[in-house]
Parts: C-alpha cells; structure tokens; sequence
C-alpha cells in the first residue's frame, strides 16, 4: 500500500490530477447506479399498493362491486371472449396491451385459445404462456351472440346496499352523475375502472364527451356506447389566470412544465385575455386549447 502511494506521488503533476479526476468520475457512476437501484425498487413498492390509474384503490367502491380486501386480486380461469380489462391488468399484462386486446376483440376477434390471444399487437409469447393456465374458452356459439361484451344476467352482490345486478340490456348512464354502483351494474366494469372513472372524473371537472373515457388506461372500447354526456352539466371551470401551480398541474390537460411556464408568463406579461392570447404565449398548442376549451375561464 505504501509503495502504491509512493507510485502515485511520483507522477508528475498532470498525472496525478488525471488519476483523481478518473477515481471521481468512477466514484460517481456507482453512486448514480445505487441510487437508481433504489428508485426502481421504490417504484416497484408504490405500484403494488396502488391502483390502475396510479392512485390507492378505495375499498369503499371495490365493496361496492362485490369486491373485498385481497379477494380483488384473486386471479381465477376467465373467458377470453368475455375477460374485462382489470382482469387482464391483474394477472400482469400491461395497460396497453390490454387496450390493443379490447380493440382487437371488438374489431370481431373471437377467440379459440389462449394462442389466439398471442395475434393482439404488442402481445408476447410469454403472456400467452403465463395466461394458459387460466383460460376457458366456452361454446362459441353463445359467445358470438355476447360480442358486443354484454354478460347478460350476470349477478353481482353490493355489500353496502344488498343484491344489485348488471344490466340485461343496454342502458345509457350519464358519466356525470353516476356513482359507482351504477356504475358497477355495467356489464364488463368492476371496481378498478369505476374507481378510475370517478377519479379522472374529479380531476377533469366533468365530462363533456363520452369520448374522454377512452382517456383512462384501463377503460376498454366497447363499454363507450353505455354512457352519454348530458349537454346541460357544465364541467367545473379553470380560474387561468388566477389558479395556483397545484389546480393547474392536477388538471390531465396541462403538464408540469406548462403549469409553470404559464404562471412565469402571467407574472411578467399580465393575464391572458382570450383563447388567441393563450395560444400566442407558445405554451400549448392549437390541439391542447381546443381540449382545454371547455374547461378554462379567463
């Protein structure tokens, strides 16, 4: 050891500040890849304990579905043909692959077998391999009569109310007024996306197009034609020019770095009058105002 130290002191000036500099510089990669290590396994933690939309599931709504504590994550065979999206978000397949399946099943894919279900883009053979186990596929006869996604009958048990039960036939349900266990009685939603259309809901301020449900990672394309927006409901309007950082960053149609651009903006320019002003600050965009339009009051 102290013959290396005696090495080093040997070096001629120049060289020694290349060797400290390499050591540092060392030093500082195995910090970012511990520190990195950690982050992910804190992100791993985080998503296990919380929601499909990223927030905590509320066990009021999941009671609400017949649903109750672990019982959620029970995963139990399943239909291909029939399968809502929680249950395909449960065993581990991820959100946008379970939003390329539903679509794939509502352009008119039936399904034969758990290999069917590999031809849904972005979908691998280890998540056909890792479903196998679990899939049942019945008669296919009766299946093409319940294309359309509708689980005709199905019972459901709410156990704040007592027995509620789907809907036999297709019922419009205004996505502004309804609660989650009305919600619950559509064929195909359970608790995880009644409790996601509620909390995107909360975070809009209302919906002014049933298209907006489409925005929610977990809700599936063919549920659309039950719900309708009443014209009259006016969604929950956005102060711009007044809102602090936190209203503005919560809202899903404005992301951070436009939150706080906007803010620094008004601080040195003044308010933003009307819809031309916003888009001349280059903040958003034509595409983001004309999302934000129904939203925001000047």
């Amino acid at each position: 050891m102290k013959n290396h130290i005696r090495d080093f002191f040997s070096f001629r000036k120049g060289d020694r500040r290349a060797v400290v500099a390499l050591g540092c510089i060392a030093v500082l990669c195995i910090g970012v890849f511990v520190v990195e290590d950690a982050l992910k396994g804190r992100e791993e933690v985080a998503s296990a304990t919380e929601g499909y939309d990223g927030a905590p599931l509320s066990g009021s709504v999941e009671a609400e579905c017949g649903q109750v504590g672990n019982d959620v994550r029970t995963l139990e065979p399943f239909d291909p043909n029939t399968v809502d999206s929680v249950t395909l978000v449960q065993f581990g397949i991820k959100p946008w692959k379970v939003r390329t399946y539903m679509r794939f099943r509502a352009a008119g894919k039936v399904f034969r077998s758990a290999k069917d279900m590999g031809f849904a883009y972005g979908w691998t053979v280890k998540d056909v391999e890792m479903l196998a186990p679990y899939v049942r596929v019945a008669d296919l006869g009766k299946e093409r009569s319940r294309a359309r996604g509708a689980h005709a009958a199905s019972h459901n048990m709410d156990l704040a109310t007592g027995s509620k039960y789907k809907f036999s036939t297709l019922t419009k349900i205004d996505a502004n007024d309804a609660d989650s266990a009305t919600l619950c009685r559509i064929p195909g939603i359970s608790g995880g996306i009644s409790n996601a259309i509620l909390r995107y809901r909360g975070r809009l301020g209302g919906f002014y197009t049933t298209r907006q449900l489409l925005e929610i990672s977990i809700f599936s394309p063919e549920l659309l034609e039950w719900f309708t927006v009443t014209d009259s409901v006016a969604v929950a309007k956005l102060p711009i020019n007044r809102a602090s950082f936190q209203t503005l960053n919560s809202h899903p149609y404005i992301t951070y770095d436009q939150a706080r651009n906007l803010l620094k903006y008004i601080r040195i320019y003044g308010n933003v009058r009307d819809e031309q002003s916003l888009l001349a600050t280059g903040i958003f965009t034509a595409e983001d105002i004309e999302k934000l339009r129904p939203y925001i009051e000047y």
